[in-house]
């Protein structure tokens, strides 16, 4: 079998050392132009390149993204991600995907496997970081952390850790979705999903408050409920609208599992979307384009989102002093779940 050329081979045929070796291939200047040529030779003639772990011993790198997130079967999640892995290829880096099935001791064990995989930096989606009230011990951790990698927050913060944040404008997203339901004169507006004490649920619901007393529109408390953010949690919120004497002509929605949800339980009560009730999903996820009848969706704008993370990050691995926060705007996409309401 073929030996295996090493960086001391190529250091014994160019007579050098090691070390002069190791400052060719990071590039040193302080390696004299002739030696340096000499040692480029020999690199040639063997067609070195060193493996990984050499190379994050000769650049103190391993040009390796660590990426947490709560749920890979999330359509959000999927698709940012995606977005983020073929951002961070293009910028020389691969990715350790860890999914943490919603667990927070999964989220801590998965902190201390990459730091143990010596990954350069980490992308933290969901879990801690969206809660309102940060628990203290998760806090000391993540301080810790962030002493030894840089870490870039995704749409969420936390108390007393002062990371940088690459976040989507979810409150402007739904001051879309109602002037777009206003316009299209509806008065009697539902808000319905997530779970509260949960920031992307909060920000939400305070956007949504604001934006209809914006359009000096009465606030039914009947009709702002959270359950949850699944499809099964969207079917239960629509039975539980359509249980009340007065219902809404009008329903956004925390995400477009909860707008599915609501669509399949209304039109098995024969309340038809768009003609009778108008739905509004948000996310933007592919099941919105293709589930019927099209869901009006508020889109995080993946593609902005998931390369500006990966971006931050590679500037801040790279000693780069970036702004703190980023803001991604968001979209609001038309599509056939919602129309006028005739008079």
């Amino acid at each position: 079998m073929k030996k295996n050329t090493t960086i001391y081979d190529i250091a014994n045929e160019a007579k050098v050392s090691p070390s002069t070796v190791s400052r060719v291939l990071t590039g040193n200047e302080r390696v004299k132009p002739e030696t340096k040529r000499r040692v480029l030779a020999v690199i040639e003639k063997h067609n070195f390149r060193p493996n990984s772990l050499a190379r994050s011993l000769l650049y103190k790198r391993s040009k390796t993204i660590g990426i947490i997130l709560p749920d890979i079967n999330h359509p959000f999640f999927s698709t940012l991600v995606q977005k983020m892995e073929t951002k961070a290829l293009a910028l020389g880096y691969t990715t350790f995907l860890c999914n943490t099935m919603n667990d927070y001791e999964n989220e801590s064990t998965y902190l201390q496997t990459l730091i143990d995989k010596r990954v350069d930096g980490i992308l933290f989606l969901g879990g801690r970081i969206n809660d309102v009230k940060s628990n203290k011990s998760y806090v000391e951790e993540m301080n810790k952390i962030m002493e030894q990698v840089p870490v870039v927050f995704v749409n969420g913060s936390m108390e007393n850790v002062d990371a940088h944040v690459v976040r989507t404008d979810e409150s402007d997203g739904i001051h879309k979705a109602i002037d777009l339901l206003w316009n299209f004169n509806h008065r009697k507006i539902a808000f319905i999903g997530g779970i509260k004490g949960v920031t992307s649920t909060e920000i939400k619901l305070d956007a949504f408050y604001n934006a209809m007393n914006k359009h000096q529109l009465d606030i039914n408390m009947d009709w702002v409920m959270d359950e949850g953010f699944d499809i099964e949690s969207g079917e239960e919120l629509a039975k539980s609208l359509l249980s009340l004497e007065e219902r809404p002509t009008a329903i956004i929605c925390v995400n477009d599992f909860i707008a599915i949800g609501v669509i399949r339980i209304l039109n098995k009560f024969g309340i038809r979307v768009p003609e009778d009730v108008s739905v509004v999903g948000f996310d933007d996820s592919y099941l919105a384009q293709y589930f019927p009848p099209g869901i009006t969706s508020v889109t995080q704008n993946y593609d902005f989102l998931g390369e500006k993370a990966v971006e931050l990050l590679v500037e801040l691995i790279n000693g780069e002093n970036p702004a703190k926060e980023w803001i991604i705007p968001t979209k609001l996409i038309v599509r056939d779940s919602c129309q006028v309401l005739n008079a």
